[in-house]
Formats: structure tokens, sequence, C-alpha cells
């Protein structure tokens, strides 16, 4: 924290994250409030994985091309802009759809800048406790986020839960304007299909890498859309309101809050074990949706799913700093985001049709089972296991990959 251009960064992307768990709680009431159901959340929410899919590999490509405190800046101005609109108030469910995409669009370019960003700004000593420290960045704006995302809309409206989106976006964005970002040394360019080749060349030369990326994106479908869609309802039909809806969500920060300080200080062994069984404890959540007996069990859920998921991401992010060339990390980022988020929407989409025709509880179960089964399946990846793999070093951007060498088994 004594790293000037650490705590910047630390604190813009805090007020980003804020905002990114403000805003999907403020559409989803206003959503509901105006007669919505369960299709029309999935619907609205689809379009944020849609632009994600459709901008990911061009956010991570621009990344890479120019200085990342610039694609930070321009990203969250858009996205003030688009939050703007929706202080219009009453806006309908297709104006929501769109702002939701947009904001995606943006967060598409500003996440892996993010990540290349916080490689730079830290030393490689630093960069174990900096992820970590990014991580609760991301959990102390994701515990302030949905709880008051929830009290704003239900005391006030949603156009104040707009103007509380806008407002820590444009925190985030005057945080960025004084950082100074380290110079990143300048590869060769070529053009812009091959450059994204060379980042999903990176993620093809480590089995490890592929079989997270799987995992995570069977999971989205299979685990996280279901949950996502389906908890707003069960805290209105079960416990008549929208408060343990939002609580649940802080809680599950929580849980990952707890899980970046673990993450400070513990060094596992086997990262990749530890991560993949962190990432399998959101198999808790669907479960604790079946049969939520009282607020506190599906609360206790949550926090555990929460504390797996952060010490997951924790030794995802580290490893890939450690073993990704850093002109290309921003690609790799991006190609993981794309890759692990493109059956997000599919999920979304379906979960309002096949919960209406096999019941909720019998889609739950399936999630449950993928929650944990999936994740634990990719153990059979090798180099799994560690998050590592031997490979010979890439080639520049523009010059012929280099040979990889055998890969150790897991």
């Amino acid at each position: 924290m004594r790293n000037r251009e650490f705590r910047l960064l630390w604190l813009s992307f805090t007020m980003s994250v804020a905002a990114d768990q403000i805003f999907p709680v403020t559409v989803t009431i206003a959503a509901l409030n105006s007669g919505g159901t369960a299709s029309t959340v999935g619907a609205i929410f689809t379009g944020r994985w849609i632009a994600l899919i459709l901008f990911a590999l061009l956010g991570g490509l621009w990344a890479d091309r120019l200085p990342r405190r610039t694609v930070m800046i321009v990203s969250l101005g858009f996205q003030c802009c688009a939050v703007a609109v929706g202080l219009r108030g009453d806006a309908p469910a297709s104006l929501l759809a769109v702002l939701v995409f947009l904001v995606g669009a943006a967060e598409a370019f500003h996440r892996p800048a993010y990540q290349a960003c916080l490689s730079s700004v830290l030393t490689p000593e630093q960069r174990p406790t900096g992820v970590a420290m990014g991580a609760v960045s991301w959990r102390i704006g994701a515990i302030v986020g949905p709880g008051l995302g929830a009290y704003v809309v239900t005391v006030w409206s949603p156009r104040v839960g707009f103007l509380a989106v806008l407002a820590a976006y444009v925190l985030g964005l005057l945080l960025l304007l004084p950082l100074r970002e380290p110079p990143v040394a300048a590869a060769p360019r070529s053009s812009a299909v091959r450059e994204i080749a060379d980042g999903l060349s990176e993620v093809l030369r480590r089995p490890w890498v592929t079989g997270v990326i799987i995992a995570v994106a069977l999971q989205l479908m299979l685990t996280v859309a279901p949950t996502q869609v389906l908890l707003p309802l069960v805290s209105r039909d079960t416990f008549g309101g929208d408060a343990v809806y939002g609580t649940a969500l802080a809680l599950l920060s929580v849980g990952g809050l707890a899980g970046g300080v673990v993450s400070m200080k513990w060094k596992p062994g086997r990262a990749g074990l530890t991560g993949v069984i962190g990432l399998a404890l959101y198999g808790a959540v669907p479960l604790a949706l079946i049969w939520p007996v009282t607020p506190e069990f599906l609360y206790g859920c949550y926090i555990v799913a929460g504390l797996g998921l952060e010490i997951f991401a924790v030794q995802w992010v580290m490893n890939l700093q450690r073993e990704i060339p850093p002109e290309r990390l921003a690609r790799v980022t991006s190609v993981d985001w794309l890759a692990s988020s493109v059956m997000m929407p599919l999920g979304l989409a379906l979960t309002g049709p096949v919960s209406a025709a096999i019941g909720r509880s019998a889609l739950l179960v399936i999630g449950t089972v993928g929650g944990f089964a999936v994740p634990l399946a990719a153990l059979f990846f090798r180099g799994m296991t560690r998050f590592h793999s031997d490979v010979a070093p890439a080639a520049p951007d523009g010059a012929a990959e280099a040979t990889p060498t055998s890969l150790k088994a897991p």
C-alpha cells in the first residue's frame, strides 16, 4: 500500500466494482417493479454477456496496444455516459437491456487493462500480495454495492440507484487521472488477427489454463446463471421482499473478502488443487436455494462460496501473471474472459424457460451437481494441481511461435 500507483489503481478499481455491483441490483429491481419475470431479468442480463463476448478480444488487444491507464479512463467515461441515461426514471425493459449491453461493452475493455496494469505497477515480489489486495478491492466494492443498491432502490427509487452507480464510476475515473503507469516494452506490431491469435496461443500452450477456462465456462452456465436469476425470486417468494437478495450477494462478497485476506499470507503448495476446490464450493449456492429453510442458512452458503471463489481467483490471476509475458497479458486475460463467459448468456436466457418446464428445484439440483463436479473434473488436465507448465518462451509478437517443450505431469 506504500506503492502510490498501486494505491490509486486499487481505490479506482474498488469504486468501479462498487458501481458494477449496484448497477445489476438497480436494474433487477427496476425490471421486477415494472412487471418483469424471471425470463425478463434473464434476457436483460444476457446483454451484458453478449457484449463481453463481442468485445472481449478487442478489449485485450487495445489494452496491449495502448497505455492501460488510457483504456481504463475511456472505458469508465463511456460507462458514466451510459448509466446517466437511467436517471430519466421508469425505464422500460428494452432500455434497461441497452444500458446493460453498453456497460458490459465498456467493461470488456476495462478489465483486461486493469489486470495488465496491476501487473505492471507491482514488482515481482509485490505481486502475490497485490493480487490478493485486488481481490480485496473487488470484494469491498461488492460488499458495499448489493446492500447499498437494494437499500437505495427499495427506500427511494431506481433513479437514485442509477445516481449512486454514476457517482461511483466518476470517482473511479478521477482516481486514475494522477496515476503514472510504468512503460511496458513495446513489441513489434502486426495485424489485429495475428495479435489476437498470439494471445490465444499462450492459452493453448498451457493445458491447465485451458482446463480452468472450460471448467469456469460450464460452471457459469450450469450454476452461476440460474442462481443469479432465481435468487431475487426466491427472496421475494420465500422471504417476502428484496432484503435477502441484497444481503446474500453482500455476504458472498464478505466470504470473498475473507478469502482475499487469507490469500495474502497463505501460499499453498499445490495452488491449482487449492484453487479448484475453492471454485467447487460455489455448488453450495444452488443447494441453499433448493432448501432456503432460513435466511441464515442461505447466508452461510453464500459466505462459504465467496471464500472459495476468491481463493481460486487469487491463485488463478497470480499464476497467470507469473507465466504469461507482460506484453501479452491483457490479451490472455481477454481470451480467458471470452472463453469462460461464452456460455453465460445461454444459461441466463434458458433459466426462465427451463425453470418453467422442469421446475425451479430440478434446475437447482442440476446447478448443484454442476457446481461441485465440473471444477473437480478439471483436475485431470495436465499441470492443473500446481497451475504450472514448462513451456518454451514465446516468440515476440509478429514472429514465429516457439516450439513447446514437454509438459510436466500434474
